[in-house]
């Protein structure tokens, strides 16, 4: 693991395979606190780092990064992947965004073409479906709601525990430690939430822009990010290609579909960088 400062904040992130393999970047989902992307990379970094060099951070305010004050709208978490590729000595990726990471790598992928090699979207949505975005509304209203009721610690332990019901019974030593560190990192979560709302169509009118391989993942089970979404995403951006999974809910990165993810994931990669090589023979 390591430690930078990345465009106005630590940020820690972990690189994984060869320094000479093409460069996978992988955006974890979240809207704020959590292990950031600690369970992207127990359940995908072995495998996906055998063909590629595997780059995983943690986000303002997730996982082992610490809380900045501002800076969490899209354009500038865009910024802060860009900034992490320019640290590596990276000069173009694959972007893969999960869930609430999937708006951040569509963000760069509009704003980055030239650095974007392909772009993959897992469970996520352009946030501008009003009855997803009233979901996400009501979560931060209830935040503030709880805050002002029961105190700043009751509130994020409810939280959690809307988002994770079985996390306390579970494994109450992790609940104990994540309602803790979102505890400290508390306003870095609302502005993160507030930033998802503000996306608004800023994402969804510019699909059209995107011209690289794009591939989008949903599972037909999903709770949390309905599999219209994703099926909306994908009609929106020319040629790109949908695969959904029978039966998945959401959290295809690290759910009981992780392999058939990556399954999809490795063989999209592979047909692009043919396709790639082919125009370029050309």
């Amino acid at each position: 693991m390591a430690f930078a400062d990345i465009n106005g904040y630590q940020m820690h992130y972990e690189v994984f395979g060869a320094e000479t393999a093409p460069a996978l970047a992988l955006i974890h989902g979240g809207l704020g606190g959590g292990d950031g992307a600690r369970d992207t990379v127990n359940r995908q970094a072995e495998a996906l780092s055998e063909r590629y060099r595997c780059v995983f951070y943690d986000r303002r305010a997730c996982g082992e990064s610490n809380t900045s004050a501002d800076g969490y709208d899209m354009a500038n978490c865009a910024r802060d992947l860009r900034e992490l590729l320019g640290h590596l000595g990276i000069s173009k990726a694959h972007i893969l965004g999960s869930s609430a990471g999937g708006p951040i790598a569509t963000r760069f992928g509009l704003d980055y073409p030239e650095l974007t090699d392909t772009l993959i979207l897992i469970n996520t949505m352009s946030y501008s479906e009003e009855a997803q975005r009233e979901v996400r509304r009501q979560e931060l209203r209830q935040l503030k709601e709880r805050i002002a009721e029961v105190g700043r610690s009751a509130a994020v332990e409810q939280a959690l525990s809307d988002r994770f019901p079985q996390m306390a019974a579970d494994d109450p030593e992790r609940f104990a430690r994540i309602a803790a560190e979102n505890l400290a990192r508390i306003d870095g979560i609302a502005a993160t939430q507030q930033a998802y709302l503000d996306i608004g169509d800023s994402l969804e009118s510019r699909l059209g822009e995107l011209r690289m391989p794009t591939l989008v993942v949903h599972g037909d089970a999903d709770s949390r990010i309905p599999v219209e979404c994703g099926r909306s995403l994908a009609a929106g951006i020319a040629g790109a290609e949908l695969h959904v999974i029978a039966g998945a809910e959401h959290g295809l990165m690290t759910n009981e579909a992780a392999g058939e993810t990556q399954r999809i994931i490795l063989e999209f990669l592979r047909r692009a960088s043919a396709g790639q090589a082919q125009a370029a023979a050309n």
